[in-house]
């Protein structure tokens, strides 16, 4: 249990250690994928995506711990859970539902989307050998605790 929140410890202090280019795209996707889906509880779509997002923490605390506590290219990997709202969203854009809710729809599957493709690249870099930290800035010593 000590490793567990150690490491979510970590992780909530690795903010201050995104990339500058990132953190707006990070921001936008908190915006998008975790806040507004609760304006949205009423359809089905953003309620998987707040499933979604539960299975994404626990997957990426888990990568996060096995990596050292170290945020590396395979960090992406439980945006997976992502998919089946992507698709919820997506049949939703055409739908007779509120309009609003489609516009929301629209941004979010395209969010899920471009996330997706970056998450394919960065497991595929990890495949290939790139696993070093993606944070920058770190403390000598990180993540020694």
């Amino acid at each position: 249990m000590e490793q567990i929140l150690t490491a979510l410890t970590l992780m909530a202090e690795m903010g201050d250690y995104i990339p500058e280019h990132v953190a707006p795209w990070l921001t936008w996707m908190q915006i998008v994928l975790i806040a507004l889906p609760f304006v949205f509880i009423y359809y089905r779509a953003a309620r998987m995506m707040i499933l979604a997002q539960l299975v994404n923490f626990l997957i990426a605390t888990v990568v996060f711990m096995a990596e050292g506590n170290q945020v590396t290219r395979l960090f992406g990997l439980g945006h997976v859970a992502w998919v089946y709202p992507m698709i919820l969203y997506y049949k939703d854009i055409h739908s007779e539902y509120w309009k609003p809710y489609r516009v929301y729809a629209a941004i979010a599957a395209a969010t899920i989307a471009i996330s997706l493709v970056m998450d394919v690249r960065d497991v595929a870099l990890w495949v290939g050998g790139d696993r070093e930290s993606t944070l920058v800035g770190l403390p000598e010593g990180y993540p020694a605790r």
